[in-house]
């Protein structure tokens, strides 16, 4: 189980969010018109921008990738571009190709906290969780604050397999934001991950995602009633019959018969 600990879906939703709404002013600041032939390329990059930033708050997906790629066609030195860009490709399943758009997003502005972040959900999905982490990681140093951020530090932690630092990391989300349903029920199902598992713990924090809004879950709820399977364990099968070793021969008797002269 762990439904929510998995870098698509809602997660994905607020980040894209997130960067629209940091480009909308550059998108539409105004162009000089004193420019003189530096204005047309800058006004068609304000305009290829805005039509992104407009297609994302539509859900136009493709519509909006393609204005990015125009964006940075027309200027490959914006990182917030070529940070938009990368988020449009994963949204479209190609993590590949946002690893390429993100790793230049974070190389002309190492700072920008969500194209890190991004970039380290790109890795994930691509099967590199070690890269994912440290991109991750990365996006946290930049916003310290963000407590969506650690929580998408759990995601890629809890994927690579380390799930004592997961745990620890949506403790943090919780201490920044304690209202955010999202890390209360994924460290619901932390909990309910320990051998044995903590079901008071894991009642706890799942009680306070439902009373903030997070949907009901029947396996979760079944799991603390003691009535379903504990969570990503499937059955062991029985180790097979050990055969019985056979019978040891006997010691061969020294002959008694002398040999013949």
């Amino acid at each position: 189980m762990l439904p929510r600990l998995h870098p698509a879906g809602s997660l994905r939703h607020q980040l894209l969010l997130a960067l629209y709404l940091a480009v909308t002013a550059a998108a539409q600041a105004p162009v000089d018109p004193a420019a003189g032939a530096a204005a047309k390329p800058a006004a068609e990059i304000a305009k290829a921008m805005k039509e992104g930033v407009e297609a994302m708050k539509k859900g136009e997906w493709k519509k909006a990738e393609a204005s990015w790629q125009q964006a940075v066609k027309l200027d490959p030195a914006s990182a917030g571009s070529w940070a938009n860009l990368g988020k449009l490709q994963l949204q479209q399943k190609a993590p590949k190709d946002a690893i390429v758009s993100l790793e230049k997003a974070v190389a002309l502005q190492p700072t920008l906290a969500g194209a890190w972040l991004t970039l380290g959900m790109a890795y994930a999905e691509s099967g590199a969780t070690m890269r994912a982490v440290s991109c991750v990681t990365r996006a946290a140093h930049e916003n310290p604050a963000d407590a969506r951020t650690r929580n998408s530090l759990a995601i890629v932690l809890k994927k690579h397999g380390w799930t004592g630092a997961a745990e620890s990391e949506l403790q943090k989300a919780l201490d920044l934001d304690p209202g955010y349903a999202e890390a209360h029920f994924n460290l619901a199902v932390m909990y309910l991950e320990r051998r044995p598992p903590s079901l008071e713990m894991a009642r706890r924090h799942y009680e306070a995602a439902r009373e903030l809004g997070a949907a009901p879950d029947a396996d979760m709820e079944a799991q603390l009633a003691g009535e379903g399977p504990a969570v990503n364990e499937s059955p062991v099968p029985a180790p097979p019959p050990v055969p019985a070793k056979p019978a040891p021969k006997p010691a061969a008797k020294p002959s008694t018969t002398r040999p013949k002269p």
